[in-house]
């Protein structure tokens, strides 16, 4: 099956590519945009992809799994010029040549009043929605950990491990986590696209179960013996806020309102569930 992948070198991506290359009928066309995509398979072909531009490409692609997008901006334009005016570009091209299954990688915040990226996020679903697929399906993940990256569950994880203490936040009653590993992520969506089912599916994937901010810090201070401590959420809010109008960026404009934003689903409907957070 001829495939493209969109932001094939983020660990996301890579983890479902691997799955995808245990069946010998796929034939992978990776977009890269700023970093080499670390496997090498003869199935799996690497093209150059940037999302301003749009596809280049005349090949016909079966499918299109569509990983790329903008997740943190300080010009908030940058969300909606990617994560909306560049998907329905993508969408509309390979369409036009021939293209009849569509995955979109979206979020668990997809929701209005989300801020910038949950929102372009939204406005992209219901965009590619008006186009006439044969199969589209939109995968929701919520928070995912054991990337190593240095922001989100990962950053807390590694203030744990390292530092052994572990802001426990409190005092916002929407702040709200359901992290699944990202093995866990991958698997999971690698068995949803090789299914083939028809028409429009979204999938909302969790951890098993929603996490306010001090379940999240009593998770990780037992699993590495650190320091729970406690930090009203509206104050952390606010401290950020101010830090980041006299340029100290810890954290981009949209991101506490991401944080605190309605949810598609809560952890406990949702239509996919990976195993406890933390389990061994």
């Amino acid at each position: 099956m001829q495939t493209l992948v969109t932001g094939a070198s983020s660990p996301l991506a890579v983890g479902v590519l691997k799955q995808l290359l245990l069946n010998s009928d796929w034939e992978l066309w990776c977009g890269r945009h700023r970093k080499e995509i670390p496997i090498v398979d003869p199935r799996l072909h690497v093209i150059d992809l940037d999302l301003e531009s749009g596809l280049s490409e005349s090949t016909h692609f079966d499918l299109v799994i569509h990983f790329a997008g903008v997740t943190h901006a300080s010009d908030e334009q940058q969300y909606w010029k990617i994560n909306l005016e560049g998907t329905v570009r993508l969408a509309e091209a390979v369409r036009r040549n021939g293209c009849r299954r569509f995955v979109y990688i979206s979020t668990r915040c997809a929701s209005r009043g989300s801020g910038a990226y949950g929102e372009s996020k939204l406005a992209a679903e219901q965009e590619l929605q008006k186009l006439d697929w044969e199969s589209l399906l939109i995968i929701r993940p919520a928070e995912i950990y054991g990337a190593e990256s240095n922001e989100g569950i990962d950053r807390m994880l590694a203030t744990g491990r390292t530092w052994r203490v572990i802001p426990a936040l409190f005092g916002e009653a929407n702040l709200l986590f359901a992290p699944m590993h990202v093995e866990d992520f991958t698997t999971l969506a690698a068995e949803l696209i090789q299914q083939h089912d028809k028409g429009l599916r979204i999938e909302t994937m969790c951890g098993p179960e929603d996490l306010s901010g001090v379940d999240l810090a009593m998770r990780i201070s037992k699993y590495y013996r650190a320091v729970p401590l406690p930090m009203w959420w509206p104050a952390v809010a606010l401290g950020l806020k101010v830090l980041h109008r006299v340029g100290i960026g810890i954290v981009k404009p949209d991101q506490l309102t991401r944080l605190t934003s309605k949810k598609t689903r809560a952890a406990e409907s949702s239509t996919r569930s990976a195993r406890r957070f933390l389990a061994n």
